[in-house]
């Protein structure tokens, strides 16, 4: 049983998508060209496309049955009933067999940020299911007495339903997707930008296509004038900016030759109406694909940096499954030292000589210990959560300080002596604090792993933070190993590459990517009194909290 809501939910796509037929048939009739069978923009068709997209498969059919009275009502006044019939036929036709190709042959149709997705609503909803709707519908026509020229229809109507569909169905499934997803909050310069384009392109449009006397025997030139303008909407707004201003370039175009006035005035009007949406096509195809391929780059760059950050995630988890033991160590110690005092003052209960003097100071360790405890269990709880990247104002010293504390007792463990020598009134660094722990940590368990072949009263590990000349704050990490042959100093941060038995050799590459990513460096170097030493340099933050 279908709910209220349900049917309401049913009704508003077809209600919607038929009110917007109607109104852009009027439109296309508003802005036919005088003298020719051609409207510089003809939308109800690729509305009924785009809807179709948007909608399951098996309500279709509604919508195709909610545009007949719009259909209607559009042509009733000056149209034969054969003409209404034939010409509801193919426009339903057409937009069926559009969606239909796209569902077909892709798995996300309404992604036409993929190239493969653009270039299937180009070549068959641009293109092919205009054509052969068209041919259909002026053999059609011929018998009826509707046109006495054939080629002309199917010319002039596959050409304006072309313009359309590349222009208002990418822009109609873009908002759509965004109003799904929810509106980011305004971008100020983004808005500011985008004004300024337009702004501009009105202006270049203006002298081109509506300023008279303008165009003469350098009016080839000036039509390639607006490009730079298109290409910059291109790459800054994608497939929106492709739609955007490829509609206002058309909207000034058509205004010249409704007026006879521009580069396209030099026909007859048949063949200037033509010219005019041949010419709009031909320039936003090209720029149709630029932006389906900068989406794709983009999607591609965010999937890797994704895929990325999950690498990242997993190589911390064993880094810290490496230290695990210890830690646990430190853990079990203040619950032992919790059990011991409950115990105490259990004992003291039971005997009955309950004296809140002697009490208060177990109770003053219990909570010490407690507090202790819940300390490593955070910096443990940091370090193996997934989270996004957060770059913030941070000290380095501060990180530096919780990771030696996160790894104090595997230092014990394996007998290493940890020397500090942490710079004073260092300034913040833009960072992310789990994903620079993680690189920090990284290099003290690698130093100490290094340091396994030595002899246990020889283990030291120096860490120090300064200002760099001209990088930021440095960290650096020195260990009393054997140090890294020369060959490997620039090796050792590629992947798979490691100098332990059983390493996998990613550890240092993912801190390397993190260090870049985050604009500074990381590098090794031979210490001259022996071992290795790896700084890590970081840009100063802009602003300070």
């Amino acid at each position: 049983m279908i709910d209220q809501a349900s049917w309401a939910r049913l009704g508003v796509g077809p209600v919607a998508t038929a009110l917007a037929y109607l109104l852009s048939a009027f439109l296309g009739e508003a802005l036919a060209f005088p003298s020719a069978p051609v409207s510089a923009l003809w939308a109800p068709n690729a509305i009924l496309f785009a809807a179709l997209l948007l909608a399951p498969v098996n309500r279709w059919w509604i919508y195709v049955a909610a545009i007949l009275p719009g259909h209607v009502l559009a042509q009733i006044s000056d149209a034969p009933f054969s003409q209404i019939v034939t010409q509801y036929i193919v426009n339903s036709a057409e937009a069926m067999i559009s969606a239909a190709a796209l569902v077909r042959f892709e798995q996300e149709p309404r992604r036409l940020g993929q190239l493969s997705a653009m270039t299937n609503l180009v070549l068959i909803g641009g293109i092919a299911a205009p054509l052969i709707t068209s041919v259909a519908m002026a053999l059609a026509f011929v018998p009826l007495g509707l046109t006495d020229d054939f080629w002309l229809t199917v010319v002039a109507r596959t050409s304006t339903n072309t313009f359309a569909t590349i222009t208002l169905v990418p822009l109609i499934i873009h908002l759509a997707l965004r109003s799904e997803r929810g509106w980011p909050a305004p971008n100020r310069r983004k808005l500011l930008e985008a004004g300024f384009i337009g702004a501009c392109l009105a202006l270049v449009c203006v002298y081109v296509f509506v300023w008279p006397g303008v165009y003469d025997e350098r009016a080839p030139a000036l039509l390639y004038a607006p490009l730079p303008l298109l290409i910059w909407a291109t790459v800054r707004y994608e497939i929106a900016g492709v739609c955007a201003s490829v509609l206002l370039l058309g909207a000034f175009a058509t205004w010249g030759v409704l007026h006879e006035v521009g580069p396209f005035v030099v026909h007859s009007p048949v063949r200037n109406a033509l010219t005019t949406v041949l010419f709009l096509n031909v320039i936003c195809i090209p720029l149709l694909m630029l932006a389906a391929v900068l989406q794709e780059r983009k999607a591609a760059f965010a999937e890797a940096a994704r895929r990325e950050q999950q690498l990242a995630h997993l190589s911390r988890v064993a880094t810290v499954g490496e230290i695990s033991g210890a830690v646990a160590h430190e853990i079990r110690q203040p619950l032992a030292s919790m059990l011991a005092n409950a115990e105490a003052a259990s004992a003291l209960l039971a005997n009955g000589e309950m004296d809140v003097e002697d009490v208060r100071p177990i109770v003053a360790d219990i909570i010490a210990d407690n507090r202790r405890a819940a300390q490593v269990i955070k910096r443990m709880q940091s370090m193996l959560r997934y989270s996004q990247t957060d770059r913030r104002p941070e000290q380095l010293n501060e990180l530096v300080m919780e990771t030696l504390a996160l790894s104090r007792a595997d230092l014990h463990r394996r007998q290493v002596v940890a020397i500090q020598s942490l710079g004073n009134e260092l300034p913040r660094v833009a960072a992310d604090r789990v994903q620079i722990q993680q690189v920090i940590l990284n290099l003290i368990v690698n130093a100490c792993d290094a340091m396994e072949s030595v002899a246990p009263a020889q283990r030291r590990l120096w860490i120090g933070t300064s200002m760099h000349p001209t990088l930021g704050v440095e960290l650096s990490v020195r260990d009393s190993g054997p140090g890294i042959e020369e060959s490997m100093l620039e090796r050792v941060f590629d992947s798979f590459v490691s100098t332990k038995p059983s390493g996998l050799g990613l550890g240092l590459s993912i801190s390397q990517k993190i260090v870049v990513a985050h604009g500074g460096r990381l590098w090794a170097e031979r210490s001259p009194a022996g071992g290795a030493i790896f700084r890590l340099t970081l840009p100063v933050a802009t602003r300070s909290r």
